[in-house]
């Protein structure tokens, strides 16, 4: 084949790829109007709902420590005085602990917060002493530990008379 028609027929190819994009021309999108409508506003009423309490920290579910964070307690209540005793015992979170806290119950629903040490960090061999009644008063253990609250004790106790 001889190198003329070759080149020729490659350069009619290319003056046709050429002529067809050229020729197509630039066309714009006709405009097209919207109509504009205004929204005529609909009366509201308004209503008041009451807002949900927020639930007492007593009310959550009794949590586990994380296994490295672990202490341990012994809650116990004096039959003779009806005086509840929460006696720290340590633990390998005892680095971690930084406050505990007991909440006593009465029966009447009223509540008595308690606190170890006075909030500063506990130490093994800590109590914490209470004034409970002669019926059953139910005793919540708070233990804040790296900076989270966790319930750890939620136990009703009698003095059993």
């Amino acid at each position: 084949m001889k190198p003329v028609p070759i080149f020729l027929a490659s350069l009619f190819l290319l003056a046709c790829a050429l002529i067809a994009g050229c020729t197509s021309g630039t066309t714009t999108a006709p405009e097209t109007t919207v109509p504009v409508t205004t929204a005529t506003p609909v009366p509201t009423t308004l209503v008041a709902t009451p807002q949900p309490t927020s639930a007492s920290p007593a009310d959550a579910e009794i949590q586990s420590l994380p296994e490295a964070q672990m202490v341990s307690f012994e809650l116990t209540k004096d039959r003779p005085t009806s005086k509840i005793h929460l006696l720290y015992q340590g633990g390998p979170g005892t680095v971690f602990t930084q406050k505990v806290a007991l909440w006593v119950y009465k029966e009447d629903g009223t509540y008595q917060e308690y606190l170890m040490k006075d909030g500063k960090r506990p130490s093994a061999g800590d109590e914490v002493v209470a004034k409970g009644t002669r019926g059953g008063d139910r005793c919540v253990v708070f233990v804040t530990s790296g900076g989270v609250v966790y319930k750890v004790i939620d136990k009703k106790l009698y003095s059993d008379i």
